[in-house]
């Protein structure tokens, strides 16, 4: 799970490396908006394991989910209908459709908090030189 993470870091990094590269040079810009705008943008994958996400959408399927944030139920909510969609579309089961959204990846957003995102990019980025320093 530690290297989900790891992976899920390093994407948003990059993606706000991408937003700061978009902007003028010259142009001062707010470290927490940018890090908001990474957040919401389109993430490539859920970074979750397989095993993990049939057991949280099983429980969500039970009305069972008891989450303190909003940003994972979402998660959860959002994977849950594109497993859903794809389970009616093709007529497959939970575990093979799951399979299939997992792999084909594409989440709406990174499904991290303002203080996380933001904490992320203060923590790698190198004012002189206004560039994010994203770890390998």
């Amino acid at each position: 799970m530690f290297s989900l993470i790891h992976l899920r870091n390093r994407h948003f990094l990059t993606a706000v490396s991408n937003l700061i590269s978009s902007l003028p040079a010259d142009k001062a810009f707010d470290i927490d908006s940018i890090a908001m705008q990474a957040a919401m943008s389109h993430a490539p994958a859920y970074y979750c394991t397989f095993d993990y996400a049939l057991r949280m959408l099983r429980v969500l399927r039970h009305g069972r989910l008891r989450l303190r944030r909003d940003r994972r139920l979402a998660m959860w909510t959002e994977l849950n209908t594109r497993v859903t969609r794809l389970m009616e579309k093709r007529g497959v089961r939970l575990p093979d459709a799951l399979a299939n959204v997992l792999s084909d990846g594409g989440a709406s957003q990174f499904f991290i908090s303002p203080a996380t995102a933001a904490s992320l990019v203060r923590r790698y980025f190198d004012y002189s030189t206004r560039t994010l320093l994203i770890p390998a």
